[in-house]
C-alpha cells in the first residue's frame, strides 16, 4: 500500500503527496495559495552525477518537479518564487565524479542545479537555485539544510522534494532535525517555542 494524501482543500504540515496527485492539481486555486505561502524547496540529492549537469535519473525525476512547480507559480517578480536547495556533496560510500577539466570533485548538489537551471522544458532561474556542499547523507542533508540556508534566512515553511522509495526515512529525519529549539532556548522557553520555531516540511512521493 501506498501512503497518499489527496489533494483537498488544506494539506497539513507533514503531509506526503504523491507526485501524480500534485502535478495533476497544479492549477486548483487552493494548490497555487498553498505553494506561493512556500518559502523554500529542499532538493534532496543522492548518487554520483551522470556529467556536470545530469545527477542520477531517479534525482532528475526530483529536479523534472521542482521544475514543474517552480514553472506553474513563475510571475514576472522573481522575489516571489520560492527558493530551491540543492542538497548533497556527495554519497559517503561511493567515489565522487571528477571534473575533467581540473581534476577537482564534482557536488552532487551543483550537478542538480545546473540540471535545473538548464532544464529543456521549465528552466528555473539561476536567481533562485542554491546548493548544499557540505553533507554525504540524509541525516546531513537536513542538518545542513538548517544549519546553513533556513535558520539564517527564516524560511519556515519548507517543501522537501524526494522519491518514493526514500520518502519515510526522509521525512523522520527532518522531522527529528527541524523540530530542534533554536540553539539558546531551554528549559520552559524551549517548550513554549517549539511548535512557532520548527520548520513545516512537506515531503513528496515522487
Amino acid at each position: 500500500a501506498r501512503a497518499r494524501c489527496k489533494m483537498t482543500a488544506t494539506i497539513s504540515p507533514g503531509d506526503i503527496v504523491e507526485e501524480d496527485d500534485l502535478l495533476s492539481d497544479l492549477d486548483a486555486p487552493h494548490i497555487q495559495s498553498w505553494l506561493r505561502s512556500i518559502d523554500a524547496i529542499l532538493l534532496l540529492g543522492g548518487g554520483v552525477p551522470l556529467s556536470p549537469s545530469e545527477p542520477p535519473l531517479y534525482v532528475q525525476r526530483r529536479c523534472d518537479v521542482v521544475a514543474n512547480i517552480m514553472d506553474k507559480l513563475d510571475t514576472t517578480h522573481q522575489h516571489q518564487l520560492p527558493s530551491v536547495v540543492c542538497l548533497s556533496a556527495g554519497t559517503a560510500h561511493v567515489p565522487q565524479y571528477i571534473t575533467p577539466h581540473n581534476g577537482l570533485p564534482l557536488w552532487e548538489s551543483t550537478a542538480s542545479a545546473a540540471y535545473l537551471m538548464r532544464h529543456a522544458e521549465h528552466p528555473v532561474p539561476e536567481g533562485r537555485v542554491f546548493a548544499e556542499t557540505a553533507s554525504y547523507d540524509t541525516i546531513s542533508n537536513a542538518f545542513f539544510a538548517r544549519t546553513t540556508f533556513t535558520d539564517i534566512t527564516g524560511w519556515r515553511r519548507i517543501l522537501v522534494v524526494t522519491n518514493e522509495f526514500h520518502v519515510r526515512r526522509s521525512k523522520a529525519i527532518f522531522d527529528w532535525i527541524f523540530r530542534v529549539p533554536p540553539s539558546g532556548v531551554v528549559g520552559a522557553a524551549a517548550a513554549a517555542t517549539k511548535t512557532t520555531t520548527t520548520t513545516t516540511s512537506y515531503d513528496y512521493e515522487l
